[in-house]
């Protein structure tokens, strides 16, 4: 018998963990995480009392770019949590839970490289991108390269705090909401018909320059 996966659920009956990463620069590669923000979806609502957050303590200097673009000062980084302690708490948070973010190749990279280094595991999670889903279903919406801000403005979702890490994956998931009763809407129902279908549309936009949404 074939055992069920996260993709054989429908999205009521299996969670999600919407997260953020905040980080100290654009590389992937070479940045550290500066703070961690995750906020779950269960039954299609979001549970207020089920949101996870923490500054990561973080070695050496802050840039004046980084201060300016998060809030978060030298002293905020002395006094966050432990890399290993913040991101064991953030994939216990999640547990087997289905997982979303914005622009979901950096904050997976990210996430997989700090798993790596600070807890000696290997995270090979799958994480669906609301920044493919939310076009591929509401492509009357869609404009040329929109951001989450542009996202939460086309469906009246409050921006406030943005650029915390928690802030941003409540908005996230408020949008996340948006595109799963669509997706619903349009006969998809399982986590993973949504994915096989974000992946199709993706696969017929993606040109010689890369990816045209």
């Amino acid at each position: 018998m074939k055992r069920e996966t996260w993709r054989d659920r429908d999205f009521r009956s299996h969670p999600a963990v919407v997260f953020d990463l905040e980080a100290s620069g654009l590389d992937p590669r070479r940045d550290r995480i500066l703070s961690i923000g995750a906020v779950r979806i269960e039954d299609l609502a979001i549970p207020l009392d089920r949101q996870y957050e923490r500054v990561v303590r973080a070695p050496g200097p802050l840039g004046l770019v980084s201060r300016l673009f998060h809030g978060l000062t030298r002293a905020d980084l002395e006094r966050g949590v432990s890399p290993r302690d913040a991101l064991a708490g953030l994939l216990d948070f999640a547990g087997d839970a289905v997982w979303l973010a914005f622009h979901a190749g950096f904050d997976r990279a990210l996430l997989a490289r700090a798993v790596k280094a600070h807890l000696g595991m290997r995270w090979d999670g799958e994480v669906m991108d609301l920044a493919v889903l939310a076009p591929m279903l509401f492509p009357e919406r869609a404009g040329p390269g929109a951001g989450l801000d542009a996202w939460a403005a086309a469906f009246g979702l409050a921006t406030q705090a943005r650029h915390a890490a928690v802030a941003d994956a409540m908005l996230t998931a408020e949008l996340a909401l948006v595109v799963l009763r669509c997706a619903q809407r349009r006969g998809l129902r399982t986590w993973g018909e949504l994915a096989l279908a974000a992946r199709d549309w993706r696969a017929e936009r993606m040109g010689p320059g890369g990816p045209v949404f």
